[in-house]
């Protein structure tokens, strides 16, 4: 028994019966939130990030023998007890403590709503500003030992030159890569169809290099029960994890050691390339599949050379004209 006095649930059950009278506590609060989400017909993995979340902030709270009535729950509490817990204990990275504070935060505003406490506790929790991550990004000397792996004159390796290949020449991501049907590649017209976040679709252009290649593993796979470009040889789609793995072990194979080999790299490596051979933000943008500009410029200040070139004409210590 916790300190509520009543067992510690390991599941949520969203299709138990509405509760005729909710007060505040944690647990059947949550229940009717969840319920909630599932009327307004939001997907399971919403409601299981949700539920999970809420799960873990009720049982961190019971464990230090906190009382997890709404009412009760402060700023103090959060701040103090579980926002360091996730820090300290679980050392979650700022992003997933962030996302943490969301899930709180849209449970008590909903609560407010509902008149079950009068001010949400989370309102004013702060985390500081998270650290903006290393842009890691292949060399041109690595990409060439990268794209020397594969063994072209098998179709898995042919394949994988053409999954390098595509994420090197457009900057998709991994799930929008496995995402691609054989009619997505408009070969005649240099571009790939995207589908991107939320639903949306942008047209990709794509180069001779990968035309060459794409053209030979089109080939190479013939006809498939599946409509999927990139797939196994049991013609099965390829998913996010076997992309990874696969680009990790040429990673392995070429002995790459200080950057992460991985589909995102390729993306990173893309924007920096392009910023250094001329793109501009809105044609980057709109490659990239970005809504904002945000980390497109992020890109474009990391990695522009103009800046390297203004430094060259302004540099104080070479203006100086000191002979050592």
């Amino acid at each position: 028994m916790n300190i509520n006095g009543r067992r510690r649930r390991t599941t949520v059950n969203v299709e138990a019966p509405e509760v005729q009278s909710i007060d505040d506590d944690f647990y059947d609060c949550m229940l009717s939130f969840l319920r909630g989400l599932k009327i307004d017909d939001k997907s399971e993995y919403t409601i299981t990030y949700y539920q999970s979340q809420l799960s873990r902030f009720m049982y961190t709270l019971e464990d230090r023998r906190i009382k997890t009535n709404l009412r009760a729950i402060t700023r103090e509490i959060i701040e103090d007890e579980y926002v360091r817990y996730l820090v300290e204990e679980r050392r979650l990275k700022h992003a997933s403590i962030a996302s943490a504070l969301r899930a709180l935060r849209a449970f008590f505003n909903w609560a407010k709503g509902r008149g079950i406490i009068d001010k949400s506790p989370i309102d004013n929790v702060k985390i500081g500003e998270p650290k903006p991550p290393i842009i890691e990004t292949f060399s041109r000397d690595q990409l060439r030992e990268l794209f020397r792996q594969p063994d072209p004159k098998l179709f898995v390796g042919l394949r994988d030159l053409a999954i390098m290949s595509v994420f090197l020449d457009t900057g998709v991501r991994v799930r929008e890569l496995c995402d691609i049907k054989v009619d997505d590649v408009r070969l005649a017209d240099r571009q790939i169809l995207i589908a991107g976040k939320s639903g949306e679709q942008r047209l990709v252009p794509i180069q001779t290099q990968t035309i060459r290649i794409l053209k030979r593993y089109i080939a190479a796979r013939g006809d498939s029960y599946v409509d999927w470009l990139f797939i196994t040889v049991d013609d099965e789609q390829m998913n996010r994890d076997s992309v990874r793995r696969r680009i990790e072990k040429y990673g392995r194979q070429a002995g790459i050691t200080n950057v992460r080999c991985s589909p995102h790299t390729f993306r990173h490596t893309f924007a920096k390339m392009s910023v250094q051979n001329g793109a501009d933000l809105f044609t980057l943008q709109k490659i990239l599949g970005h809504k904002t500009l945000d980390m497109v410029r992020r890109y474009v200040n990391m990695f522009s050379e103009d800046t390297k070139r203004a430094h060259e004409r302004f540099s104080p210590m070479e203006n100086l004209r000191i002979r050592f």
